[in-house]
């Protein structure tokens, strides 16, 4: 029996923090170079640009590649053979989360119950942890962070045993098509297949881990073929099977933004052996896109612009999401009135990172814009003049945003780094108590977007 202290394993979870935060997947990494390389689509080809930049910054200046630090799933397999001493699992993991959370400026995104006290925690925690004893004498750990844009356009199925692989291959290709532009794409799918509802969800999360057998890996082949066209928006595709009840055939697909960040580790014989390849980043070109520039005190330009403009956009701008528009809307319910002037103003839907002691702000980038659709119109008519988010609208929310001759903009998904560059001054303006959601008054230069509506 080797006796471990759980010293080791806060200090594992904690850098595979940090290592899936900032370090992209090397593996990944190529076929996203490919894919630059190959782009012949104008458009297509300053995406992956920003995306392979942003890595490369993320990297260098060790910051988050995404805002949304999201939340942190852990999967420790402890070997028999093994007593550990000091904390229990989970809270030497929760320690972990909070430590680096908190010592590297990483947004911090658990509430305390998702329904009846939705109250940030402050440090990330708790974690999401699962345990498993295997035979042995060491422990392994995988690290996935997840944000919440894919995350809540992931799904699962219960299908009858009958179905045919057509039937699991619509069902997925679905979901992909309906997560649109919301899940940060090009993306990296993970699906699950067998056991429970709950258990091939997790399959799902585990199958970003596993290494296919030949049958898996067959399957993956047939669904790459039927999902033809819509492959090109899927970097990669990962499957873990296992036994069910005989009247059941449960499916759960977990979609994951272009990051995908998750790592692993070792601790064998009381040394931590990381999994991840060293990858030699790069910068590449990406000036070549003609771009309006716009300032936001010009109105009258950005009522002018059109459908599919790329603009660069500078001036004020201002931070609210969630947590921001409800309390707005709350605020004028109960007093007919604002809690501060909208008219004229540009709202970006984003919820940074903290800034670290030498930044402007921490990483920033927007987040899923259909969740501030029902304040479209409290928002428009009160004179918003645009907003700036990420992925399509409703219908009613367009039909709105045309009604008051407003404007929506995207911002590309999962490039923070790259577009916290753009802001040069940032002002806590109000809600302070909401923390990363608080509405704060940037300064923007060269912000770029296209135009949605």
């Amino acid at each position: 029996m080797e006796v471990m202290n759980s010293n080791l394993i806060e200090q594992a979870v904690y850098n595979l923090c940090i290592k899936a935060n900032t370090e992209y997947s090397s593996d990944l990494y190529d076929v996203v170079l490919a894919k630059y390389n190959n782009a012949q689509d104008r458009d297509l080809k300053i995406k992956y640009a920003n995306i392979l930049n942003n890595i490369k910054l993320a990297f260098d200046s060790k910051r988050p590649l995404c805002q949304d630090t999201g939340q942190v799933l852990v999967f420790v397999r402890i070997g028999s053979d093994i007593f550990i001493e000091g904390k229990n699992i989970v809270n030497a993991v929760n320690s972990a989360v909070s430590k680096a959370y908190c010592e590297n400026f990483y947004r911090k995104s658990v509430v305390a119950n998702s329904l009846f006290n939705r109250i940030n925690t402050e440090d990330n925690t708790p974690a999401i942890v699962y345990t498993e004893i295997v035979d042995g004498d060491e422990i392994s750990i995988d690290l996935m962070v997840k944000g919440a844009g894919s995350e809540n356009c992931s799904a699962a199925n219960m299908f009858v045993p009958s179905a045919q692989k057509e039937d699991i291959f619509k069902f997925i290709k679905d979901t992909i098509v309906k997560s649109g532009e919301k899940s940060c794409p090009p993306l990296v799918i993970g699906v699950g297949i067998g056991g429970t509802i709950d258990y091939a969800a997790l399959l799902s999360k585990k199958a970003f881990f596993h290494k296919e057998s030949e049958a898996e890996l067959g399957f993956i082949d047939e669904l790459k073929k039927y999902l033809g066209p819509v492959c090109d928006s899927i970097l990669d595709v990962h499957l873990m099977s296992s036994s069910t009840h005989i009247a059941s055939l449960p499916v759960a697909l977990t979609i994951n933004c272009h990051s995908c960040r998750h790592c692993s580790c070792k601790i064998v014989n009381s040394q931590i052996v990381y999994s991840n390849k060293n990858c030699e980043y790069q910068y590449v070109d990406s000036n070549n896109i003609d771009y309006k520039r716009v300032h936001t005190s010009d109105i009258n330009a950005i009522r002018d612009l059109k459908q599919g403009d790329n603009i660069l956009l500078a001036g004020e701008i201002y931070t609210a999401r969630d947590a921001a528009h409800k309390r707005i809307k709350e605020y004028y319910d109960q007093n007919g009135s604002l809690p501060f002037d909208l008219n004229g103003k540009v709202i970006f839907y984003a919820g940074p990172c903290p800034a670290a002691n030498n930044e402007v702000i921490g990483p920033i980038g927007p987040t899923t814009s259909t969740r501030m659709d029902e304040y479209c119109e409290l928002t428009y008519s009160n004179g918003v003049v645009a907003t700036i988010g990420k992925g399509e609208r409703s219908e009613n929310a367009l039909n709105t945003i045309n009604k008051y001759n407003g404007k929506y903009f995207v911002a590309q998904g999962g490039i923070s780094c790259l577009l916290s560059k753009c802001v040069k001054k940032s002002d806590m303006f109000c809600f302070e108590d909401l923390g990363t959601e608080a509405v704060r008054k940037l300064y923007v230069e060269n912000l770029p977007l296209k135009v949605f509506c």
